[in-house]
């Protein structure tokens, strides 16, 4: 049996649903977690929490050559770095 008094200090006052219990009543139940109201459904043993999903930004794009080499390659900064390592 799942021991409800360690949730509560977590996610408030509650109610835990079964998954029969909250087939018929998904749609209020989303509406309740857009709210910010902690719902959990019980499967067996194990809860699952409805939330709202955030979109992440997406990564901007980058310009077309933007990871292309330099023209004169990358032999010319290694020879340089290798010439400040030699001078000290």
């Amino acid at each position: 049996m799942l021991d409800r008094s360690i949730l509560r200090p977590i996610f408030g006052p509650m109610e835990i649903l079964t998954l029969s219990q909250a087939k018929p009543k998904i749609g209020r139940l989303i509406d309740r977690a857009l709210l910010g109201e902690a719902v959990l459904i019980r499967k067996g043993g194990r809860l699952v929490q409805l939330t709202e999903y955030a979109v992440p930004e997406p990564i901007p794009e980058r310009p077309a050559g933007y990871f292309r080499r330099p023209a004169a390659g990358y032999a010319v900064a290694n020879k340089a770095s290798a010439n400040l390592s030699a001078a000290r």
